[in-house]
C-alpha cells in the first residue's frame, strides 16, 4: 500500500477516508502508521453524519468525560440539579479548545458519552435541561440517582 497524499484524502469523501484510516490502522506498519497520522492532523470528516467512534476527536472526547475530574463534576452537577453536561462541557472546552465543539455533531457525541459515565455511575436519565451560559452543549440529559447504587466516580 501507497500512503495517499492530503491532495487525495481531501478529494476523497468522508466514508473513503474512514476506510483508509481503518485499513491503515491495521498494517502496523511504517506506511499505516503515516497514513493514519496524517488523515488525524487534517482534521476532515471521517462519516458525513459525525463521528464514529473510531475518530480522533470522539476518542479524546471519551478519554476526557470518562477522567475521574470529569466524573466528579458531572456527579456535583446533577447533585446541584443541572444536567452533567453542565460539569463536563467546561472541562472539554479547557483541554479540547476548539477541537471541542458542535462541529461533526460534537456536542452531541460528548452528551452520549457522559450519558455512558452516568449510567455507568449508578444513575437514570429523568429527561432534559439547559446548560448554563458559557457551555457550547445548549441542553443535556439530567439525571437521578438509582437506589443506592452509585460507582464511586
Amino acid at each position: 500500500m501507497k500512503a495517499p497524499t492530503e491532495t487525495q484524502l481531501r478529494a476523497m469523501t468522508p466514508e473513503q477516508r474512514m476506510l483508509v484510516r481503518q485499513r491503515a490502522a491495521k498494517l502496523n506498519n511504517e506506511i499505516g502508521a503515516v497514513t493514519v497520522a496524517l488523515i488525524d492532523s487534517l482534521h476532515l470528516p471521517l462519516s458525513s453524519g459525525g463521528m464514529s467512534e473510531d475518530h480522533p476527536l470522539y476518542r479524546e472526547m471519551q478519554e476526557v468525560i470518562w477522567s475521574a475530574e470529569a466524573k466528579s463534576a458531572a456527579v456535583k452537577a446533577v447533585e446541584k440539579g443541572l444536567p452533567a453536561m453542565a460539569g463536563v462541557d467546561p472541562i472539554l472546552q479547557r483541554v479540547m479548545g476548539e477541537r471541542y465543539g458542535r462541529e461533526y455533531q460534537g456536542t452531541m457525541n460528548a452528551g452520549y458519552i457522559v450519558g455512558e459515565v452516568m449510567r455507568y455511575l449508578g444513575y437514570d436519565k429523568v429527561g432534559e435541561g439547559p446548560l448554563p451560559e458559557g457551555c457550547v452543549a445548549k441542553t443535556a440529559a439530567t439525571w437521578r440517582l438509582i437506589g443506592a447504587t452509585k460507582v464511586k466516580a
